[in-house]
């Protein structure tokens, strides 16, 4: 099986709107389960949101405890001839979510759902 890791980013064939990639984005997030809450680790600097009704999101709600970086976790079992490129879409998603604008693009809609995928469902 191949991992998500090794696909590459295809140049969308025609425009997007806004609504028509905030549904697109909607879509993922009901199709993995994410919920509105946020991780942030700071020893390591990673964010990520976390599953709906999952442990995390329990822990933040109760005491802002995070626990253990899941992505941290993940680059760990990562094999080690993907990991450069795991390494790569963690440093991509960080930079381009930090400080997320208001206008959403199909690149940041392509570089998230690769990112949640690899990270959730992988």
């Amino acid at each position: 099986m191949t991992s998500i890791l090794e696909s590459e980013y295809t140049e969308p064939k025609r425009p997007y709107s806004q609504n028509e990639l905030n549904d697109m984005r909607n879509n993922l997030y009901r199709q993995i389960r994410l919920g509105k809450e946020k991780a942030l680790h700071q020893k390591c600097n990673h964010f990520y949101l976390v599953k709906e009704n999952g442990k995390k999101e329990k822990e933040i709600k109760d005491n802002g405890n995070m626990g253990n970086c899941s992505v941290c976790w993940k680059l760990s079992k990562t094999s080690p001839e993907l990991k450069y490129k795991a390494n790569d879409l963690v440093k991509a998603y960080c930079a381009e979510f930090y400080n997320e604008s208001s206008r959403f693009h199909y690149y940041m809609y392509d570089l998230e759902n690769v990112f949640y995928r690899w990270l959730y469902i992988e």
